[in-house]
């Protein structure tokens, strides 16, 4: 039994904040320092407030604490704090000579010093276009393609890291739910983001772009019958043109008769759906499909086609995505920690880049591109625009009823060698006013942080657009949110406690009839 809490317990005890020895180790020997990617912005830090007795503090407060977390003695850690616990609280084996020599001496053993690779400039701008949503609810990832490395993760609303230990009985209990992280462990389901995957899939089984169909406006499934928004028919569209006007009734017609099932989830679980991404610094809900292929009936495999019926999914996810298509099909590993210092400033850790998975030949990656950066530019996508770039794209209006739809928007850019990929998500944000139209503030979003990231002007917007018009935020009412969805099972923060929230029942063929306003 010793060998067992000493060696294969050891991490588990060490890591859990609940170990009252964490906790006084907490309090009498200074943790880490959390660095954002610039390697100057302190994210969080321990300060003396007693001659023997140390406290955290979070500088950069709300904006970062989905990431960061906390450390609380009295309701446990969250976030990175207990993601690197092991460096922060130096509970490893000591790495340098000055660390086992304060070991040995009984020194005062201050921990590893973690810089991460968030811009925190673009992650604080994130974070007010959230807030200044029509909702206030909603998450964004932002990452580098070619590298892995998040640029931003961000949710709404938040909460102050500060002053946890007063404030966590209220937060627990706050209809908005701050304490869930919406970009990793909430689901919602993708809407025609997910046409990004369908794509790829079509093209896999040999679709060409160029291939023309005949769109009258429905498609007919035993059981089921998928209708395009308003009723519209577009009669003969190319595969590129069902993309750049999101026609559902298009993809639902190639998902059945020209992908199949197993293909399409074949293509999404390439892409990441079902991984829970056990190595990264954060707890990742994983994005899931529903029943498993062979049980779906094509009135399943239509609406899953344009990320409706059962798909359910998170802006990681949908972010990498982004990332995959834009880097010639190789997904990236996600990267949050750029380095571990310990604390005399030697180099314990710098992780490089590497390869989590080979998605598409890069061909077909190149292809799907072309399609995206014409849905941007030929879908008049001007909020998406930036100057003198290319923009790859695709938006979303997730229908979640009761509530208004979900506001999606995902891309990259500069196209031909992309530097930043996105995913955006509005909670209940498409909200549909009385012309029938749906605000998609996704796509502001994801535009202001892309010229910002890339320094590039805005192109010229229109004389006058109506408010809660697509690409509009503001103007229209939200609504008192439902709670994120959260696994059945799945703490939605590490090592404290809180109360699940459930999924939703599941949607059954024939509930929803494929009507995506705003696509």
């Amino acid at each position: 039994m010793l060998a067992y809490w000493q060696v294969i317990a050891r991490d588990s005890l060490v890591n859990n904040p609940a170990n009252a020895l964490q906790s006084q180790r907490a309090r009498e020997t200074p943790r880490g320092t959390v660095l954002a990617g610039d390697g100057e912005t302190v994210l969080a830090r321990s300060e003396q407030v007693g001659e023997d007795s140390y406290e955290r503090v979070y500088p950069e407060g709300a904006p970062f604490a989905n990431v960061i977390g906390y450390w609380s003695s009295r309701y446990g850690a969250s976030g990175i704090e207990i993601g690197q616990n092991d460096n922060l609280s130096s509970t490893d084996d000591p790495e340098t000579l000055d660390e086992l020599i304060n070991q040995v001496t009984g020194g005062e053993e201050g921990g590893n010093n973690v810089t991460l690779t968030l811009d925190p400039d673009l992650q604080r701008l994130a974070y007010e276009e959230l807030a200044a949503s029509n909702t206030g609810r909603g998450s964004v990832v932002a990452l580098d393609p070619q590298t892995g490395e998040i640029l931003a993760l961000v949710t709404h609303p938040s909460f102050d890291p500060n002053n946890i230990d007063d404030t966590f009985p209220d937060l627990a209990n706050a209809p908005d739910f701050p304490l869930v992280n919406r970009a990793t462990q909430s689901l919602y389901p993708p809407g025609s983001t997910f046409k990004v995957i369908t794509a790829a899939a079509a093209l896999q089984a040999g679709v060409r772009p160029q291939d023309e169909f005949d769109d009258d406006g429905t498609y007919e499934t035993p059981g089921y019958t998928v209708v395009n928004y308003k009723g519209e028919a577009r009669g003969e569209v190319t595969f590129a043109e069902a993309l750049i006007y999101s026609i559902n009734v298009v993809f639902s017609e190639i998902a059945v008769e020209r992908v199949g099932p197993e293909r399409l989830a074949e293509m999404a679980f390439e892409f990441g759906f079902g991984d829970p991404y056990e190595d990264f610094s954060l707890p990742v809900a994983p994005s899931d499909l529903g029943l498993p292929p062979e049980e779906w009936v094509p009135g399943n495999t239509a609406p899953i086609s344009f990320g409706q019926d059962r798909v359910s999914s998170n802006a990681f996810e949908m972010a990498m995505v982004a990332g995959a298509v834009a880097n010639d099909g190789r997904l990236m590993q996600p990267r949050l920690v750029r380095e571990v210092r310990s604390s005399d400033g030697v180099i314990l850790d710098r992780p490089t880049p590497r390869t989590r998975n080979d998605v598409l030949p890069a061909e077909t990656a190149r292809t799907l591109n072309g399609m995206m950066q014409r849905v941007v530019r030929d879908g008049e996508l001007i909020g998406a625009q930036v100057a003198g770039v290319e923009v790859a794209g695709k938006t979303g209006t997730a229908e979640a009823p009761p509530g208004e739809p979900h506001s999606w928007f995902i891309s990259f850019a500069p196209a031909d060698d992309p530097e930043i990929a996105l995913a955006v998500m509005v909670e209940n944000g498409a909200i549909i006013n009385e012309d029938g139209d749906a605000a998609t503030p996704a796509l502001t979003i994801a535009g202001d942080l892309m010229r910002a990231y890339l320094d590039r002007p805005a192109p010229q917007q229109p004389a006058e657009q109506p408010a809660g018009a697509p690409g509009v935020p503001g103007g229209l009412p939200g609504q008192t949110p439902a709670p994120p969805q959260v696994p059945s099972g799945q703490q939605p923060f590490q090592g404290a406690p809180f109360q699940q929230q459930q999924p939703p029942a599941q949607q059954q063929p024939g509930q929803n009839r494929g009507q995506e306003p705003g696509g």
